[in-house]
C-alpha cells in the first residue's frame, strides 16, 4: 500500500488554512455579539383622540393631512378614540358634514411617545382648538385617575366633586385642566357647581368609575343656550 508523504510545504499550508478559519470564525461570533448588543430600535409613535364639544347641531368631519380619520361625522359629544401616528406637525380641518371647505385649520406639533386630547370647541367665529398633552400613568391598586376641563363657552369658574364630597377640581374657567387625581374604584355621582355662588349647575349620576381606567369629566354646552344650541350638561370620557 502506498504510503503518502507530507511536505513542509503542506503541513505550512494546513496551519494558514486553520488559522484562516479560526479568524473567520472569531470575527462572525464578534459581529454576532455586537449585533445583540445594539440597542433597540426606537419605536416612534403618538398617540391622538378627538371630541366635538361646539354646543350646536352642526356635526363635523375632521381631517389630518387632508386624510379624513373616521367614519361618520362628529355630533356634539361625539368622539374618536385614540389613533396611532407617526409624530411630527399635521394639518388639522375641520368641517362641516355636507363640505369639504374648512371651517377651522391650524398646525398640530405631535411628539414621539406623547399621548394628546384635542377638543373641538367655541361656536361660529369662536370655533377653536383645545389641544392637551395627557398623562398616561397607570392608577394605584382598585383605584382610578381622572380630571376635569371646563368646556362651556358662558359657563363661570367651576368646582366639581363627588356627591359624598372627593374634590376634583376647584376654580375652572372655559378651557382650564385640572390635574389628574386617584378616587378609589366606585360608582359615584358627581356635581358641577358655580365656583362663586356654590350654586349646582348639572350632577352626572350613578357613574361607574372602574379600577385601573383614566377618565375626563367635562363640562359641556351653554348655560344660556339660543336657538337650537345644546343646553349645559356634563360628560364622562375615558382616556385608558
Amino acid at each position: 500500500m502506498a504510503t503518502k508523504s507530507f511536505t513542509k510545504s503542506s503541513y505550512s499550508n494546513s496551519f494558514v488554512i486553520c488559522i484562516i478559519a479560526i479568524a473567520i470564525l472569531l470575527l462572525t461570533l464578534l459581529m454576532q455579539s455586537c449585533k445583540n448588543n445594539d440597542p433597540a430600535p426606537e419605536t416612534r409613535l403618538t398617540l391622538l383622540t378627538v371630541t366635538n364639544t361646539s354646543p350646536t347641531l352642526a356635526t363635523y368631519n375632521f381631517y389630518l393631512n387632508n386624510t379624513k380619520i373616521h367614519n361618520g361625522a362628529l355630533p356634539f359629544g361625539g368622539a374618536i378614540p385614540y389613533i396611532r401616528l407617526n409624530p411630527g406637525i399635521f394639518a388639522a380641518k375641520l368641517t362641516t358634514e355636507s363640505s369639504s371647505e374648512s371651517l377651522l385649520s391650524e398646525s398640530l406639533t405631535l411628539e414621539n411617545g406623547n399621548a394628546y386630547s384635542l377638543f373641538v370647541i367655541g361656536k361660529g367665529t369662536a370655533l377653536d382648538y383645545l389641544l392637551i398633552t395627557d398623562e398616561i400613568k397607570t392608577p394605584g391598586d382598585d383605584k382610578a385617575r381622572v380630571r376635569f376641563i371646563n368646556l362651556s363657552p358662558d359657563a363661570p369658574a367651576l368646582n366639581i366633586a363627588t356627591k359624598d364630597g372627593v374634590a376634583i377640581a376647584t376654580d375652572k374657567a372655559f378651557k382650564a385642566v385640572s390635574e389628574f387625581i386617584e378616587i378609589p374604584a366606585k360608582v359615584y355621582t358627581f356635581e358641577i357647581k358655580d365656583k362663586a355662588t356654590g350654586a349646582l349647575k348639572t350632577e352626572i349620576k350613578d357613574f361607574d368609575i372602574k379600577k385601573g381606567k383614566i377618565y375626563t369629566i367635562i363640562s359641556r354646552g351653554m348655560l344660556t343656550p339660543t336657538g337650537t344650541e345644546h343646553p349645559f350638561s356634563g360628560q364622562i370620557t375615558v382616556v385608558q
